[in-house]
């Protein structure tokens, strides 16, 4: 799995393009966690990073989908 590694966010979770995005942001904006994205073009995804597992983990069972359950450390 590729994409680019965001130091101080090691936590990634990808989602697809098609994800409410919307809802996905209001979601992390009331949450408080500490959290950035990145649109990786090859995988046709947006990556949501995180600085803390717990908090990948908690968006993930949000979030994520059967085939994306797990928060991938360091874009591995």
């Amino acid at each position: 799995m590729g994409g680019r590694r965001i130091p101080d966010f090691p936590y990634q979770v990808p989602l697809s393009f098609d994800e409410a995005v919307i809802d996905v942001l209001d979601w992390l904006e009331e949450c408080g966690f500490d959290w950035d994205m990145y649109v990786d073009q090859p995988a046709n995804t947006v990556r949501y990073c995180f600085r803390m597992l717990a908090d990948a983990s908690t968006f993930t069972q949000r979030f994520g989908h059967a085939g994306e359950r797990r928060a991938v450390a360091g874009g591995h």
